[in-house]
């Protein structure tokens, strides 16, 4: 039996996934249709702020026993979704800068 915990976890996800990758289109269209160079760096920055769920979702069923992932395996994870957050992040922020 799979709990409601893990239930609204893969909604969060999956919701976040969604938000993301249309946020990402979006703001490929829009930089394919301006033909501004700058919003590339929005494109990447969802892109990669969409990535980080995909991260989340291999480390957690090690949160929950599953597929026993180490301690160590489990930050090395925590910490690719960080930096992949980060990278975004600053990619959104670049592009704001800059334009």
């Amino acid at each position: 039996m799979v709990s409601i915990e893990t239930w609204m976890f893969v909604a969060s996800n999956v919701l976040v996934f969604t938000i993301g990758g249309s946020l990402t289109v979006l703001s490929y269209r829009a930089q394919r249709r301006v033909e501004n160079e700058k919003l590339r760096y929005t494109t990447l920055g969802f892109a990669l702020l969409t990535a980080s769920t995909l991260v989340e979702a291999r480390y957690t069923p090690g949160l929950v026993d599953v597929d026993g992932l180490s301690n160590s395996t489990l930050l090395v994870l925590y910490t690719i979704e960080s930096l992949l957050v980060a990278a975004g992040l600053g990619s959104i922020a670049y592009a704001i800068l800059r334009y």
